[in-house]
């Protein structure tokens, strides 16, 4: 039996923004599975889709408390990908939570914000709302949850997330490391292609939404692309496109994204979470 990934504490995959995991498959596809292949045991923190970070961040504290309860467990490992990584953020330093917290892992997650988002917005109001409803529309197009308000997404500008950071501090006790991810090309993934250009040209290195210097957080894991020449897009990173790896990638050394979860599960249990 492969217990790899059988850590000291259980983990929690924490979703981002236009999704839910009633149906878990459409967000994670093949992760959950390929972790409890390899002994974790895992929860979820059945945010919603389009909820402020306060909000989803209470609660993910009551999928946390029912998750303990059931396992018995004293701590959780959080592993988030983008908007969840913040909200996590919050229910550990302002909820009182950093007691059932072991380590909070961030995937693509916007910290410093996308500032790309306040250049346009400053520049052209009415540019920066056909943006934000473009990406609306396709996360309504894609996912499971229905949004009538655009107001979420100004909780990812950089201004926002400048008080934020400064209210929401880290907490001691509680092991914080992140990844950031490169998309390489717009042609990558053509639904993200106009965000990584756009982010490209301010902000550099990028998934297609978020951008490397953002994505640092805590212990910094470094920027995961893959050898290819399309990268990693922020979708793929939980993949949602479910794409297993062809025997030509898998040759040239191309990681399947499922690799990539099943390593951080690795390092978790490596470092005693």
């Amino acid at each position: 039996m492969d217990d790899s990934c059988k850590t000291k504490y259980p983990i929690m995959l924490l979703h981002g923004i236009g999704y839910d995991d009633q149906h878990y498959s459409r967000y994670w596809g093949r992760i959950p599975e390929a972790l409890k292949e390899q002994g974790a045991e895992l929860y979820f923190g059945n945010q919603d889709p389009f909820g402020s970070i306060r909000a989803n961040a209470a609660q993910i504290k009551v999928s946390a408390q029912q998750a303990l309860r059931q396992s018995g467990a004293e701590k959780l490992n959080l592993i988030a990908h983008s908007k969840g990584g913040l909200e996590a953020r919050y229910m550990i330093s302002a909820l009182g939570m950093e007691k059932c917290v072991a380590s909070l892992t961030t995937i693509a997650t916007p910290h410093r914000g996308i500032s790309s988002m306040d250049r346009v917005k400053t520049r052209s109001a009415a540019f920066y709302k056909g943006l934000v409803f473009t990406f609306n529309a396709m996360l309504l197009a894609d996912g499971r949850g229905k949004n009538s308000s655009l107001a979420v997404y100004e909780q990812l500008t950089a201004d926002y997330m400048e008080v934020f950071n400064q209210l929401v501090p880290d907490k001691e006790g509680v092991y914080y490391q992140s990844y950031a991810l490169d998309m390489k090309r717009a042609l990558s993934h053509p639904a993200m292609g106009l965000f990584y250009i756009l982010v490209k040209k301010f902000e550099g290195q990028n998934d297609g939404l978020v951008s490397a210097q953002s994505a640092k957080w805590g212990e910094f894991r470094g920027v995961y692309t893959g050898k290819g020449k399309n990268g990693i897009s922020h979708p793929r990173a939980a993949d949602s496109c479910q794409r297993t790896v062809s025997r030509k990638n898998a040759q040239s050394g191309i990681p399947d994204i499922i690799q990539f979860y099943q390593e951080i599960g690795r390092g978790l249990k490596r470092r005693g979470y």
